[in-house]
């Protein structure tokens, strides 16, 4: 792929190769990526729904515990959309997925699912624990929801936590979650 993000050996990170519809997702490893990430955050969060800069790039972005994503058209490679997982060592089992962004011009071509699913892919890899049936993994994946963004995430299977509603970056949220198990 053209411009593809690459790990420190070359090779991309590649969780999703974008076949048939040309968007591939890719994990972040490098400083250029993970400025390519906050690029698109800025152009999203900042620049279209006013969340102040100060609030967008955190500390948790280069927490040794934080993996992003980014998707790429392969066609150009062009960065379209991103996400973040974060975890905690005293939540096994439990991840936050945070920060999925897709540039306005890529809307509508399921890069949003596609992000949904890769990051889902990385928490059953990195942060499953022992699922309720033998043999089986599993991981809780929850998430801050912008309001108008929840019947988005309701069709990947995510459902309301407790339906208390809280203004972040002066947006109104509800937390979602869903368990992902193999």
């Amino acid at each position: 792929m053209s411009g593809t993000p690459t790990h420190p050996g070359g090779e991309p990170v590649v969780l999703d190769d974008g076949a048939p519809d040309g968007v591939a997702v890719v994990r972040v490893t490098t400083r250029e990526q993970l400025e390519q990430a906050w690029e698109v955050r800025m152009e999203v969060f900042v620049d279209e729904q006013q969340v102040p800069t100060e609030e967008e790039i955190d500390d948790l972005d280069t927490a040794a515990t934080t993996s992003h994503v980014l998707a790429v058209d392969t066609a150009t490679g062009a960065v379209i959309g991103t996400a973040r997982l974060l975890s905690e060592a005293d939540h096994p089992g439990e991840v936050h997925l945070g920060r999925l962004a897709v540039r306005a011009a890529a809307r509508s071509r399921g890069v949003g699912a596609r992000l949904v699913v890769a990051i889902e892919g990385l928490a059953l890899a990195e942060h499953a624990v022992r699922g309720a049936a033998p043999g089986t993994l599993a991981v809780t994946v929850v998430l801050s929801a912008q309001e108008a963004a929840m019947g988005f995430y309701a069709r990947l299977g995510y459902a309301v936590v407790n339906g208390e509603r809280y203004l972040d970056a002066g947006i109104w949220h509800q937390d979602m979650a869903h368990t992902v198990a193999s």
